[in-house]
């Protein structure tokens, strides 16, 4: 049973005096509540069946309360004004723009429309404002713009005069924007009334989209807000909703929620393969606000996974070029871009660098109006690391004293972090352990925010060992295990693992500690985290020291002076409360065989079993791992198929092995770990011991999702490297085509069909063979078939086959291009020229896989991939019903843009350079570009695309003889 306890301000006067003259029906329907539950808190307290409104819907009526708004009565049916049919017929194509993601065609419409006077009733002109503040927020991030456009709108969705289904769009969309990351906007009272109006008016229809919409308003306000509590709440509520989306933009808008929904939860496996699946789908279609968005949040994530900063860094790099491409103005997702960039560079010692990228992040924040907690870390990890304690405080200070609305007392809580670290770096280690434990007794109060609980848990284990509470160090590291056992990090582990060490060689265990250093160290080799794998470096000397070892003053003198030369600061010595040596150093082990036992294994396993480490990393480590066993052994390891046959995964294969495991990765996949060179007489059984374990990781990997490591940037400026020996005449020097070339290979063992677009000369037809070249389908025949190049009466014919004697002219049998690439790919080029009445016939084939030849009695089976490709706007062709709705759709199950010449202009070098060597006559030297030319090969926008750019090489080289350099003046660029 409910209590009755009356929230304040919201007795039963009150709630008779917001309802008026309204009917207790209408004012439920308003709020999304049943009338019993109105009449329920209208009771007098001491009824039995009184009620106080709570939660959400209490919100709301205070804000009506406190704003003097009275709810308005929804307008009887026949009050509400309907959009004339001619209305919405203009309006219905423009908004169809919005769900493709095609904003420049919808904003021009819409503006046109709007310009155009078309639009008179009140409903007709909300739900134009609604697209473009849609255009706005969705597809350029830009709430403000989006809010001014909606704002006019919002009264009349009150006063019940719009059609309800246009008056649940404005309430979904001004959800949207007031939980939109600007303190400008934000605000959870009025997401709330919003939400709760939407709701009433979905009593009565289903829309799950519109739910989709305010799920995620629900959810963003409570990410926004830093509440777990608020989203757990939230959690779970939206994935049910997502088979029901057929908007091709909702449901990577849904997908994105869905991501940060796991990443919140710790799912970190989930989120990045959301993150990463986002990105890539925004891209297909052109959305680049998305793109950029899941770049960054990905950049992060991988981060977190331990990826090699480098791979972090072009991960940012495209989320910023997909920016810029996409007109977006600096917002949330920029905040995220710049903390990834900084952390990478923080890995790399490039602390000047990572300090201007979050300055530059810090003037987005100031924007916004935001809270500065989430660049507070890398900030933090900066001063630390560099010795800067004082600039360390002064943003502690800046931290405590933000009174904005936005998350407040848990950047109070970040403020109290950067002093624990602060006081951690300058040697009060008791001190620091005590505000960090405050830390995270107050971020428990706040309902847990798992980000800074799990910062607080690792760096407190690492203030009690230096405090020497060597107890409560371990009941510290016991939580901090546990709790990155529900929320992995790589780097996390591996930290948590050097504050171990520290633990134990406090505690008399010197070995072991370096056992857990080394582990460390080699994660963070493996890693490329520079930075921290100087400061375990320097433990490791200590440690030494620690154990009386003769070399440790040298070895710390070493130390120290790569520190210094990376611009760190050189960690106290954690060491110093101990007195004497722990162990006397022993003299080194005379030369002799080499022995290896159950020592020998603990590092390796440590390092093997560090959470969250991709397959990639994992594979990497393994093979770190048996070098570092077996110095100069050549490990290499490979995949096996069900015919033995070999596929190289890492290492070289120059020379045989001698000797070789085989294991599993418990997912279906054999492996085989090889070694050159002779072994120990227990080699084999520690080879196979640690191939055992590196299955079991493999597998523990697999099964929850950890990302593989993307490969990393080839070198612009390098020809042969932009290359690809699979694929000849294929060049990807700019960042588009590389992203190209990596969605071609991800499509090789597809049948999907495929629809390639772009402008005339872009390379359109190249792209269609190097699908078909990847594809498992590459031995066998690839038809090209030209739609603009046949008479419409022969097309039939041509494309489905005929036989003897089924028209006149038809003197011998003819299999058609279809039938000639059964069991290869099929390229269909100009496919917006295919004739009307042919295209039924192409659209049952695409369906069944069945052709009708002409003149024959029953259909012909076919096994055929089909990549179509047009320069034409097929979209625009189905409107004006010269192309099939029906199979424009089946066409369009794997877009491709491939964009033009002018778009990637780092292209331009490279086509040039492969142009000359490819018409550069035999045995003759090809000539070199001089600069002037390069420079002027780039500036030209090229029209024509990669064919102009040929016919400006070919040109240039046909005068004779060919000079040993062509300049500007051979270049012979049209005007």
């Amino acid at each position: 049973m409910e209590e009755k306890e009356e929230p304040r301000g919201l007795g039963p006067d009150v709630i008779r005096a917001l309802r008026g003259e309204q009917s207790r029906a209408a004012f439920a329907r308003l709020l999304g509540v049943t009338p019993l539950t109105v009449y329920r808190w209208e009771l007098p307290d001491e009824a039995p069946q009184a009620r106080r409104p709570r939660g959400r819907v209490a919100q709301a009526l205070r804000n009506l309360l406190e704003g003097g708004v009275t709810p308005a009565p929804h307008a009887a049916p026949s009050q509400r004004q309907e959009l004339r049919p001619e209305e919405s017929a203009r309006l219905m194509p423009c908004l169809a723009h919005l769900k493709r993601a095609e904003w420049r065609a919808a904003e021009e419409e819409l503006l046109a429309l709007l310009a155009s006077g078309i639009l008179r009733t009140p409903g007709a002109r909300a739900l134009m404002a609604v697209g473009l503040a849609y255009l706005q927020r969705w597809g350029r991030g830009d709430a403000r713009s989006a809010f001014a456009t909606l704002l006019p709108h919002l009264d009349e969705a009150s006063s019940g005069l719009l059609p309800e289904s246009v008056e649940l769009q404005v309430h979904a969309l001004a959800a949207h924007l007031y939980a939109s990351p600007d303190g400008k906007l934000f605000d959870v009272a009025r997401v709330d009334t919003h939400v709760a109006r939407a709701e009433a008016l979905l009593a009565t229809r289903d829309d799950p989209e519109i739910r989709c919409h305010l799920r995620i308003a629900e959810l963003a306000t409570a990410f926004y807000l830093g509440e777990a509590e608020r989203v757990a709440r939230c959690t779970g509520r939206l994935a049910p909703l997502l088979p029901s989306v057929t908007d091709p933009v909702l449901r990577l808008i849904v997908e994105d929620a869905l991501a940060h929904e796991a990443t919140i939860r710790g799912e970190s496996a989930q989120a990045t393969r959301r993150f990463r699946e986002v990105a890539e789908g925004a891209a297909r279609m052109g959305y680049t606000y998305l793109e950029a968005r899941n770049l960054a949040f990905l950049a992060q994530r991988r981060l977190e996974e331990a990826c090699e900063p480098a791979e972090a860094l072009q991960l940012v790099r495209r989320a910023r070029e997909a920016a810029y491409g996409g007109r977006m103005v600096r917002g949330f997702s920029f905040i995220f871009a710049a903390r990834a960039e900084a952390e990478a560079l923080l890995r790399l010692t490039r602390f000047a660098e990572a300090e201007a990228v979050l300055d530059e992040a810090d003037a987005v924040v100031v924007e916004l109006s935001w809270t500065p907690l989430h660049l507070a870390v890398p900030r933090v990890l900066v001063g630390v690391v560099t010795g800067r304690y004082a600039e360390l405080r002064r943003y502690a200070a800046r931290l405590a004293a933000y009174d904005g609305p936005i998350q407040r007392k848990l950047t109070g809580a970040y403020a109290l972090f950067a002093e624990g670290m602060a006081d951690l770096a300058e040697g009060q280690p008791l001190r620091a352990a005590e505000r960090l434990a405050e830390t995270s007794a107050r971020v428990a109060e706040l309902g847990g925010w798992p980000f800074l609980r799990r910062e607080c848990l690792v760096y407190e284990t690492a203030a009690r060992a230096f405090a020497g509470q060597l107890a409560e160090g371990r009941v510290l590291l016991r939580r901090a295990r546990v709790f990155l056992e529900r929320m992995p990090s790589a780097g996390h582990s591996a930290i948590l693992n050097r504050f171990e060490g520290m633990l134990l060689a406090l505690e008399g265990r010197p070995r072991e500690a370096r056992e857990q250093m080394e582990a460390s160290l080699g994660t963070f080799r493996l890693a490329g985290d520079v930075s921290m794998a100087l400061f375990t470096r320097h433990l490791l000397a200590l440690v030494a020291k620690l154990e009386g070892d003769p070399a440790a003053e040298e070895m710390l003198s070493a130390s120290e002076a790569e520190l210094r030369r990376a611009g760190m600061a050189i960690p106290q010595d954690f060491t110093r409360a101990v007195t004497r040596p722990l162990h006397a150093a022993t003299a080194p082990a005379p030369p002799g065989p080499l022995r290896l036992g159950a020592e020998a294994l603990v590092v390796p396993f440590e390092r093997l079993s560090v959470r969250g480490m991709g397959t990639s990393l994992l594979q990497r480590e393994l093979l770190g791992v048996v070098e570092g066993l077996f110095p100069g052994c050549s490990p290499r390891l490979e995949e096996l198929d069900s015919q033995g046959q070999a596929t190289l995964l890492a290492g070289s294969a120059s020379v045989p092995v001698t000797d070789e495991v085989e294991f599993g990765d418990g997912c279906g996949r054999r492996l085989r770990l090889g070694v050159v060179g002779p072994l120990p007489s227990d080699g084999r059984a520690l080879l196979t011991s640690l191939s055992r374990l590196s299955g079991f990781a493999l597998e523990v990997a697999a099964l929850r999702g950890f990302a593989e490591v993307e490969p990393p940037a080839s070198n612009v400026g390098d020809v042969e490297s932009e290359r690809d020996a699979e694929l000849p005449g294929f060049i990807a020097a700019s960042p588009a085509m590389k992203r190209l070339r990596a969605e071609l290979a991800r499509l090789s063992s597809s049948r999907a069909t495929v629809i390639v677009t772009g402008e005339s000369g872009s390379g359109k037809e190249l792209v269609a063979r190097a699908i078909h070249t990847l594809s498992t389908r590459s031995q066998r025949p690839y038809v090209a078939f030209n739609c603009a190049a046949v008479p419409r009466e022969l097309f039939e014919g041509q494309l489905f086959g005929y036989r003897r004697g089924a028209y006149t002219g038809a003197t011998t049998d003819h299999p058609g291009v279809i039938r000639a690439a059964h069991g290869g790919t099929l390229f269909l080029d100009e496919i917006g020229e295919l004739p009307l009445e042919v295209q039924p016939k192409l659209l049952r084939f695409l369906e069944n896989g069945e052709v009708f030849p002409l003149g024959e009695m029953r259909p012909v089976e076919v096994d055929v991939r089909v990549v179509t490709a047009t320069h034409r706007d097929l979209g625009q062709l189905v409107r004006e019903g010269r192309f099939r709705e029906d199979l424009y759709y089946r066409l369009q199950v794997v877009p491709i843009r491939v964009p033009p010449l002018r778009e990637r202009r780092e292209d331009v070098v490279a086509l040039a350079k492969h142009f000359v060597r490819m018409l550069t006559p035999e045995g003759q030297e090809p000539p070199q570009l001089g600069p002037d030319a390069l420079a002027a090969l780039v500036a030209h926008p090229w029209p024509g695309n990669v064919r102009e750019l040929r016919n400006v090489i070919e040109r240039s080289m046909a005068y004779g003889p060919l000079p040993a350099v062509l300049g500007a003046e051979q270049m012979r660029i049209a005007g």
